[in-house]
């Protein structure tokens, strides 16, 4: 019923440290065959939803170029070649580094969910997790061509901002949600 499409030929278009890109020659069965069918490949990332002792959650408000826009985001970012194996090193450290907050101890930081970014066109994996009674405990030191500001809201303004399309990356949303409902804040099935 569902079979997978042969790859009649593959060439490589670009390949970096951190993204490939190909263009496959594909037949679907039962249908055409496609010439250039391109893939991304990366090692994905890892994002964090990060939330205070006393409920709030911490947000990012940062520029993004692929979309030329201002967006509220969790804390999240690549995969490094040494952490493919570790994206949960990649959650601390994004944590660190886009907020100055970390979880005082390891068992704050637990695993949500796994994810895929766009299964049609990249293979790109995306590990959420939810960081309990996070503490400033350092300066936040985000890459040369991030400029965040950090802002703290409730689990009511933080649905206020989904809700009113403010809040608005798809794997972002999907985390919150999953969030709100481990926290308590949703009931399955309500």
């Amino acid at each position: 019923m569902h079979e997978p499409w042969k790859t009649l030929s593959s060439r490589r278009l670009l390949d970096t440290p951190y993204l490939r890109v190909r263009s496959e020659r594909v037949e679907v069965p039962g249908g055409p065959i496609v010439e250039d069918y391109y893939i991304i490949e990366n090692f994905g990332w890892a994002g964090v939803v990060p939330v205070t002792e006393d409920g709030r959650f911490l947000l990012n408000r940062q520029y993004k170029h692929g979309i030329g826009q201002v967006v509220l985001e969790f804390p999240a970012g690549g995969i490094d070649p040494d952490e493919f194996e570790n994206p949960l090193m990649t959650a601390h450290r994004e944590l660190m580094e886009e907020t100055g907050y970390s979880v005082a101890v390891a068992e704050d930081m637990e695993f949500l969910a796994h994810m895929y970014a766009n299964p049609t066109g990249a293979r790109t994996r995306v590990w959420w997790y939810l960081a309990r009674n996070i503490q400033q405990t350092g300066v936040p030191k985000p890459d040369p061509l991030e400029v965040i500001e950090n802002l703290l809201v409730t689990p009511a303004e933080l649905l206020e901002l989904i809700h009113r399309g403010e809040f608005l990356v798809q794997g972002q949303i999907a985390a919150a949600y999953m969030a709100l409902e481990r926290l308590g804040y949703l009931k399955p099935g309500e």
